[in-house]
């Protein structure tokens, strides 16, 4: 896989995400596991390399995301300053993942700084996204008369 294929990469200049690709490590977790839990400390991002891992309030709470997507980037509570997570991350099936240590992450995307300035604008466009994705899941639910506009 390459992470090129992620939205928060795309754009990078090709020897930075070179040296980003060199830093992530596969790791393969059966059906029923957890990446993460709640609360546990925030120091890794992890991209989906197969397989379907489902973002939960807890171990065993509500889904609020699913994460399906070949190269979809999930545990980015470091990116953002969290020292920890903030929901669990649950193979629903047997998945593959590409784990990085964020501060190696972070170290190399910002000694590039045009790279920089493009991962940043990616990574805000992705949680907004996720965000919408989320607020639509509620209004759908019941929870929400109609989703937030823009802005607000």
């Amino acid at each position: 896989m390459r992470l090129k294929q992620s939205d928060i990469f795309w754009g990078l200049n090709p020897n930075t995400l070179k040296a980003i690709m060199a830093t992530g490590t596969r790791h393969a977790f059966a059906g029923g596991t957890f990446v993460y839990h709640r609360d546990a400390p925030a120091d890794f991002i992890y991209i989906l390399m197969q397989g379907e891992v489902r973002l939960r309030l807890g171990d065993e709470g509500a889904e609020v995301f699913a994460i399906a997507s070949l190269g979809e980037v999930f545990g980015w509570s470091s990116l953002i300053g969290r020292e920890r997570h903030t929901l669990s991350a649950f193979c629903s099936q047997p998945s593959t993942v590409l784990k990085m240590d964020q501060r190696r992450l972070t170290a190399l995307i910002e000694a590039d700084p045009d790279s920089s300035t493009i991962f940043y604008r990616q990574l805000s466009r992705a949680l907004g996204n996720r965000l919408l994705q989320i607020y639509d899941t509620v209004a759908e639910c019941g929870g929400l008369d109609e989703p937030p506009q823009e802005g607000h």
